[in-house]
């Protein structure tokens, strides 16, 4: 007896808390849902199938937005070769067009009203420095016969007018057309810019009628299943749950034995779906403790608890057979048991009658 006492005094148990938990993701549900809206033409996954990143799930009809797609084209390529007939005349650079505009009738239509345009102003230009040439010739023919009488000074002043007035004409004329150049690219510039904007736009909403999986994992809450559906914009599809990620164990800890949990604390885990007599338990680790009660509704009514996630480690337990898998997944069961601290057998045996006594002498 004087042994088992003196054993008792110092051999030691572990204290644990038992809290109930649920297997997690560390990555939260991914949700797949359509930013424009449309209608569902093809719907290629299930619930419960797995899926990798980036696979294509559902397609949605893509008339509409492959229409608009496309006007946005035609108009960007006009205004492109606008923009390149502008520079060469601007510029007085030679007509070049960008290699990548598809339509053909856009590059000839602002070819030939360039050079319409430039064999315009030639001319235009011609006949003025013809008649230019003709006065100053004709000027140059009469100022030796003013000093002579022959012809008269206002005559001369006359033409000296005409020729600065046609000389005005060229310069003003020139002016002109580079003013109406720079204006027209402005203006082309800006509706370039605009364009290319609601390309952008619409090309983004017909990269939208292919909705992907953002993550490798399962599928989960498919909302609509039939073709032809009409999603709004902004509708779920459907949610993935991620796999192929670390999973942790959300464990819900009773309001009275909050006081003793803190992260760091070690942990051994039971899930439900292996017998831990057969299979042994996970190791875990205490990563996160909520700071406030959460409250869950149960048959018995709402029931308060603290959230606390433990990441888990299951290379320590135990298959049955060699070629036996334990997979763990989202959704499954388990009990952590997390240790608290240490206590002597003795005081572990004690603790009741202690209890108990000291609950009787606090009775009237």
């Amino acid at each position: 007896m004087l042994g088992f006492l003196a054993w008792s005094l110092w051999a030691e148990l572990d204290q644990i808390t038992r809290a109930p938990g649920t297997v997690v993701p560390s990555a939260r549900t991914q949700i797949v849902q359509s930013s424009e809206g449309g209608v569902i033409s093809q719907m290629l996954v299930r619930e419960g199938d797995r899926v990798k990143k980036g696979q294509l799930l559902v397609v949605l009809d893509k008339v509409t937005q492959s229409a608009a797609v496309e006007e946005s084209v035609a108009t960007v390529e006009d205004l492109r070769t606008q923009m390149a007939r502008i520079e060469a005349e601007l510029f007085d650079r030679p007509l070049r067009f960008p290699s990548d505009v598809r339509d053909g009738e856009f590059i000839a239509n602002q070819r030939a009203l360039y050079y319409q345009r430039r064999r315009a102003l030639r001319e235009e230009l011609s006949n003025l420095q013809t008649m230019l040439q003709l006065v100053r010739e004709e000027l140059a023919m009469n100022m030796p016969l003013v000093d002579s009488g022959d012809v008269s000074r206002s005559e001369v002043l006359r033409m000296q007018r005409t020729v600065a007035d046609l000389e005005g004409q060229i310069t003003n004329r020139r002016n002109a057309y580079l003013q109406e150049l720079q204006t027209e690219y402005a203006r082309i510039e800006g509706e370039l810019a605009t364009a290319e904007q609601s390309f952008a736009q619409r090309q983004q909403a017909l990269q939208q009628t292919e909705l992907y999986a953002p993550t490798d994992g399962v599928v989960v809450n498919v909302k609509y299943t039939t073709i032809g559906a009409v999603l709004k914009p902004g509708d779920e599809v459907l949610q993935i749950v991620p796999t192929g990620g670390a999973l942790i164990v959300e464990a819900r800890i009773p309001p009275s034995d909050i006081a003793f949990i803190r992260t760091g604390q070690q942990a051994a885990v039971k899930f439900d779906a292996y017998d831990a007599s057969i299979y042994g338990s996970a190791e875990g680790e205490v990563t996160y403790v909520s700071a406030d009660t959460l409250t869950e509704e149960t048959p018995d009514g709402p029931v308060s608890y603290y959230a606390a996630n433990l990441e888990v480690d299951t290379s320590r337990m135990r298959p049955r057979r060699p070629d036996e898998v334990i997979a763990i997944q989202p959704g499954m069961t388990a009990t952590a048991e997390i240790k608290t601290g240490e206590t002597t057998v003795f005081h572990y045996l004690t603790k009741p009658i202690l209890k108990t006594a000291d609950e009787a002498l606090e009775e009237r």
